[in-house]
């Protein structure tokens, strides 16, 4: 990175008080979503992640086409593959009071899944010795709105640098806005370096929806004051965004190094 762009980051560390650690622990991805087979509509199943264990919910059809709900409540795994007992259960009619106590859980079978990225993955299960293999994807209805004023920025590691570069930390944080409609994106990070001088990074790119996750693609370029700074392209992936902030996974490369980290903040209040 330049020397422009490293003074900034060596500022903002001061001014914060705390360094980047050289390497963090991982929650890992939020696999929560409704998922589907696109070429299938009509059936789905519901993931819903605590920790490193996921609740399922599996509606679909009967041999007599009627309507079937399975229920896998602990599948337990690490990294992508979760796996459990598969249930079906049955209890008191909806229509009148609901005794917990009739509620019976039969076991019917198991269920894995494996995630091959982010938002794809594979389902089996097993249902009294039938065995199905499906392809589900997130499911998605509508698009998320990231617009807002945010205390943010990104942080990330430094790989492969060159042209003078060297591998390190980056963290450029301070006022973030974004202003984002349909598949249109961007965000502007205003700050100030070491020396005191207003900078700005700017990131426009074209949104996607998975779910209720984003993905950007697009590039971006850094100003220090009047002087040109990096330029190059990015993606963010796995973005959620809520009433207190968003959170995305970022990576990228311009003219002196790649990058791989986090971009996110959390609302700012109305002044």
């Amino acid at each position: 990175m330049n020397s422009a762009f490293r003074r900034c980051v060596a500022g903002l560390l001061v001014t914060l008080g705390f360094a980047l650690p050289a390497s963090a622990a991982s929650t890992g991805i939020d696999y929560t979503d409704l998922w589907f087979n696109q070429a299938e509509s009509g059936w789905g199943l519901n993931l819903i992640q605590q920790n490193n264990i996921i609740f399922g919910t599996l509606f679909v059809y009967g041999p007599d086409n009627s309507a079937r709900w399975y229920v896998a409540s602990s599948l337990q795994g690490g990294g992508s593959t979760f796996t459990g007992q598969l249930y079906q259960t049955t209890g008191p009619a909806f229509s009148g009071a609901f005794n917990p106590a009739t509620v019976v859980a039969t076991p019917v079978g198991t269920m894995t899944i494996s995630f091959n990225t982010a938002t794809t993955a594979t389902l089996v299960y097993t249902v009294n010795g039938v065995s199905v293999t499906k392809q589900i994807q997130r499911q998605t209805w509508s698009v998320e709105n990231f617009s807002g004023t945010y205390l943010g920025g990104l942080t990330a590691t430094g790989t492969s640098c060159h042209n003078g570069a060297s591998n390190g930390a980056v963290l450029i944080f301070d006022v973030l806005t974004i202003q984002h409609s349909g598949a249109s994106f961007s965000a502007r990070v205003n700050f100030f370096n070491s020396a005191g001088t207003s900078s700005v990074c700017s990131f426009n790119g074209t949104y996607g929806q998975d779910g209720h996750m984003g993905n950007v693609n697009g590039s971006f370029n850094c100003t220090f004051g009047s002087t040109p700074g990096n330029q190059g392209t990015f993606n963010m992936s796995q973005m959620a965004v809520t009433q207190n902030g968003f959170t995305g996974a970022f990576n990228g490369s311009d003219q002196f190094c790649n990058y791989t980290g986090y971009f996110g903040g959390v609302r700012d209040v109305p002044q």
